[in-house]
């Protein structure tokens, strides 16, 4: 161990935080796969975070200590810990309230296959530990591909402790800041002022931006609305085209508007988020919309009424895939 002492309700929730309005700050944070680039990223964003009382990071490669070290030279009330290795991921995930699983360090040229598999492993373990926490922490799975690893996760969750499913999400919160920006440019409009809501899941053929919903509310035609949902879904494919690059920093911001989300919650004060969860309501076992969280875990997730036939055909084909996703995260258990 390394010891060192926006206008919609959903952006509206997370200024409680600046508020100063706060009744505890005594949670621990553990980032879960912290040495890689993203979980870098949510570490230096969650740092100086004030409803955070420790801050973990764990994963197993050697730069931990110094990712530590870095991260205590910027002034926080807050402690900072690493624990390095497979095996202190017990004593890592102990007492936290939140888990962030983000992935495997990996090293560039890796195909994907190789990739799917390393993170399959990663969440494999990670969901066997925390299902020994008690109490059941909240879990978000940042880790790709998330419409397949949440239904695996919590398999594996079943068969080896406790298991809370209004715990375990699916971090999509970076789909819904990315419609944001996306509606805000195309559209001349401050993006405080947006909201876009996405449905679905979380994947080129799964992420559904509803633009009969939007707000402010734009008359575009057919072409256009098409042309957004093409250019919404494909960035993921262009990230994944660029050699070299990834999105981190857009997905590490996404992660850390999840946790100030349900540190938010923790606090008992209403919150929305925007995640993947366990929910048989959409016609399939698993969906990613708009929720109501509190301090016990997910509750209602939004509905929407009058959408347009483009956006019924989109879920109809994205419940498909997704029904094909969760049935291969619960089928690879059946080969380990």
């Amino acid at each position: 161990m390394y010891k060192l002492s926006n206008r919609t309700f959903y952006f509206k929730s997370l200024l409680y935080f600046y508020s100063g309005k706060i009744l505890s700050r005594n949670h621990h944070v553990t980032i879960v796969g912290g040495g890689n680039e993203i979980g870098q990223s949510v570490a230096l964003l969650l740092r100086t975070q004030p409803l955070i009382s420790k801050l973990i990071v764990h994963d197993t490669v050697k730069h931990i200590p110094g990712i530590v070290l870095d991260l205590s030279h910027i002034p926080s009330n807050s402690a900072i810990e690493g624990y390095v290795g497979h095996d202190t991921l017990e004593t890592a995930i102990h007492n936290s309230d939140l888990i962030i699983a983000t992935g495997v360090s990996q090293n560039p040229g890796l195909s994907a296959k190789a990739a799917f598999n390393l993170n399959i492993e990663f969440i494999k373990t990670l969901a066997a530990s925390a299902a020994k926490v008690t109490p059941v922490p909240f879990i978000g799975i940042a880790t790709e591909p998330i419409n397949i690893l949440v239904p695996m996760a919590a398999e594996v969750m079943r068969n080896n402790g406790e298991y809370d499913p209004k715990k375990l999400f699916g971090i999509t919160t970076t789909d819904f800041l990315k419609a944001q920006a996306l509606y805000a440019t195309d559209n001349g409009l401050n993006p405080e002022n947006c909201t876009v809501p996405i449905i679905g899941g979380h994947s080129n053929e799964t992420i559904i931006p509803l633009l009969s919903q939007t707000k402010p509310s734009r008359n575009l035609d057919p072409k256009k609305i098409e042309e957004f949902t093409a250019k919404l879904r494909s960035q993921e494919l262009i990230a994944n085209g660029m050699k070299g690059w990834s999105p981190t920093l857009s997905t590490a911001y996404g992660v850390s508007a999840f946790v100030r989300g349900i540190l938010n919650a923790l606090q008992c004060r209403p919150t929305i988020l925007h995640a993947y969860v366990e929910n048989n309501d959409f016609g399939t076992s698993y969906f990613a919309g708009l929720l109501s969280v509190d301090q016990n875990g997910a509750g209602e997730m939004q509905r929407y009424s009058n959408l347009t036939q483009f956006e019924c055909d989109l879920l109809e084909r994205s419940i498909e895939q997704l029904r094909k996703d969760v049935a291969k995260g619960k089928k690879i258990l059946e080969f380990a």
